[in-house]
């Protein structure tokens, strides 16, 4: 029997986050499997500017969907069953699901709205509630690691009573793009070696933190630079405000680009001297994989779902302390060993992670889920 399947392409639309890339990666592993018939979706009124991104089936629901989160939110209204035809389960794979009778399947990414909750606006906290109605309404959870599954347990732990209801299927490492990169992105690179830095400039990647913690380490190294990369987001008042704190020469040393092409960010990676990633929490952590692909060392924390997934292949540093940040960084920094050693983890790491093995996981979820 085929299963069919409705399919949220909305995150793919647009200059793609990690979930966006996630969300691509996921329908282009399972759309050509025999068991299952994705029916791909997008919610949004802009969505049809990015057609060309889309798979040709694609079905545009042409609402905002701020409005349909409100009326999900407040009432029981707002099914899009009509809307896709004849289904057997809804993916709704980045956290919001429309009201409707059939199986569902949630992908939560992280749940940093109720965990961290001061680290998110209040029209993401917002969106626990709509979760929290799914769920008691007994929908199923897509998790990516196993930190996100005890995560969702213990917050909301009133709407789940079996943890057989969350399904832990992994990321994997996402295509990087090997077109020719900008001039730009080519003189970046060409200058001093320099840590890199990729995320939106929003609280929980700890950017503010970061750049303290360079302060420290630009003193024992001179010449290193640091390159944020992302686009601009709510930690921009923290991010200036560490800039402004540190010395001038530091200052100098560091680089927000703003958001970059896949292109560009795929040359950053490759010629990178450290990936640091120093994030309060994560879901997954796409940036671990794609530094272990482009033989890029890891300096990261433990916080979330990272050493789950650096494993091995990353040297770790407390997130709460820019000492400790500097600390770690300096350490590979100052040690072709240490360096070597992470290089050559992360190239096994990365292995073990596979959009086939995921796809054919996540194809066993909705067989269970579908019933």
């Amino acid at each position: 029997m085929v299963i069919r399947v409705t399919f949220d392409m909305t995150p793919a639309i647009g200059n793609r986050t990690g979930i966006g890339n996630v969300v691509a990666h996921l329908f282009d592993s399972i759309h050509n499997s025999k068991e299952v018939d994705l029916l791909p979706y997008t919610l949004s009124y802009k969505a049809k500017t990015f057609k060309s991104d889309l798979p040709e089936n694609n079905v545009f629901i042409n609402y905002p969907a701020s409005v349909m989160s409100y009326l999900w939110k407040f009432t029981s209204l707002g099914s899009l069953d009509k809307k896709i035809g004849s289904f057997d389960l809804w993916h709704a794979t980045n956290y919001l699901a429309p009201p409707t009778d059939l199986p569902t399947l949630i992908t939560i990414h992280d749940v940093t709205m109720l965990k961290y909750p001061e680290l998110v606006p209040a029209k993401t906290r917002s969106i626990a509630s709509i979760i929290k109605k799914r769920l008691s309404n007994g929908a199923h959870v897509h998790v990516p690691t196993q930190a996100i599954k005890l995560d969702v347990l213990e917050h909301f732990k009133g709407q789940i009573s079996n943890s057989d209801r969350v399904h832990v299927v992994p990321f994997a490492v996402p295509d990087l793009i090997l077109k020719k990169p900008s001039q730009n992105a080519i003189s970046l690179s060409n200058g001093d070696p320099y840590i890199l830095c990729i995320g939106t400039l929003e609280p929980r990647k700890n950017h503010a933190r970061l750049i303290q913690a360079f302060g420290t380490v630009q003193s024992k190294s001179p010449n290193v630079r640091l390159l944020l990369v992302g686009a601009d987001g709510p930690a921009r008042p923290q991010i200036d405000s560490a800039m402004a704190d540190l010395d001038p020469q530091a200052r100098s040393r560091v680089v927000i680009t703003g958001p970059v092409s896949q292109a560009d960010r795929t040359h950053l990676l490759k010629n990178a001297h450290i990936v640091a990633y120093p994030s309060l929490y994560e879901g997954f952590g796409l940036p671990l994989l794609e530094a272990m692909t482009t033989n890029s060392p890891i300096v990261t924390t433990k916080e979330g779902s990272l050493e789950e997934v650096g494993g091995n292949a990353a040297h770790y540093v407390d997130a709460h302390s820019a000492d400790d940040i500097a600390r770690g960084i300096i350490e590979v920094l100052e040690s072709n060993e240490l360096r070597s050693e992470l290089i050559e983890a992360g190239k096994l790491r990365a292995k073990q992670f596979s959009w086939d093995t995921s796809a054919k996981m996540l194809i066993d979820v909705y067989k269970k889920v579908a019933g």
